[in-house]
């Protein structure tokens, strides 16, 4: 019915039922949107919280073109974190404080600590947990629906549960994507909950923000919510951002860093 109902506002739309393998394309698609095979980008990262508010400006250069993804973020500004870094080539993460010059290897220990005081952890931004290969999906809900740009979708949500021995935080995982009439996905929104029997999301990821951005049409403000501070929030801007772009060999390695 549902795909009856699509066809009539748009054939483009009218998807047959996925299955777990489209399933698990889908969600990596929308989790590397803003990645590619290589990116560079500069972003505005805001951290609202109860008791302070705090504003960083970071390069962030990324490059998943082997099965051993590299990310490299820099602090920008303020001029009291400029030079901050935090690399992660492989299984490997560390991090450079320019007025020591120290380097410090994180332990898997850290992968849930906050980044930078943020609402997200070191595991979001450097992406360790992989959804599409530690969970098993369940397609919950299969909806037409519109974009932030009045542009018709299919909107699918998505259960996630871990797999045996995954080595994930979250016991359950809701995503919400939408297909478009090109059939990429795109991501909406993404609740993260403690336990499966939770009834309230310990925390919330939301996309908006859509641009044309290299002939693609991406969302560009990602906002971390959390369940427990009413209020609180921290939000990523993309301000620039390049697809396939060519990195020397030292752009991720701790030479880099200096």
């Amino acid at each position: 019915m549902l795909c009856t109902l699509a066809l009539l506002a748009s054939p483009t739309l009218c998807l047959a039922a996925p299955d777990h393998e489209q399933l698990g394309r889908w969600i990596h698609d929308a989790e590397n949107v803003l990645r590619g095979k290589t990116s560079a980008a500069v972003v505005s990262m805001k951290i609202k919280k109860a008791s302070y508010e705090r504003d960083y400006e970071l390069m962030v250069y990324t490059d998943d073109r082997a099965s051993s993804s590299k990310v490299l973020m820099r602090m920008l500004g303020p001029a009291l974190w400029r030079g901050n870094a935090t690399l992660k080539v492989a299984e490997r993460i560390s991090f450079f404080d320019p007025r020591t010059s120290r380097i410090t290897v994180m332990g898997s220990t850290m992968l849930g600590e906050n980044w930078m005081g943020s609402h997200f952890t070191n595991d979001d931004l450097m992406r360790e947990t992989d959804l599409a290969r530690h969970y098993q999906y369940r397609l919950l809900n299969t909806s037409s629906s519109k974009d932030e740009s009045g542009d018709p979708v299919t909107q699918q949500l998505i259960e996630l549960t871990p797999l045996p021995q995954a080595p994930v935080a979250w016991a359950k995982v809701l995503y919400r994507l939408n297909i478009g009439a090109d059939q990429r996905a795109l991501p909406l929104s993404v609740e993260y909950f403690r336990r499966q029997d939770d009834a309230k999301p310990a925390r919330t990821l939301e996309y908006a923000g859509l641009k044309l951005i290299e002939q693609r049409k991406l969302p560009t403000r990602l906002t971390m919510s959390p369940s427990d501070a009413p209020g609180e929030f921290t939000r990523i801007e993309y301000r620039k951002l390049k697809f396939d772009v060519s990195f020397a060999a030292d752009d991720f390695s701790e030479r880099a860093f200096r």
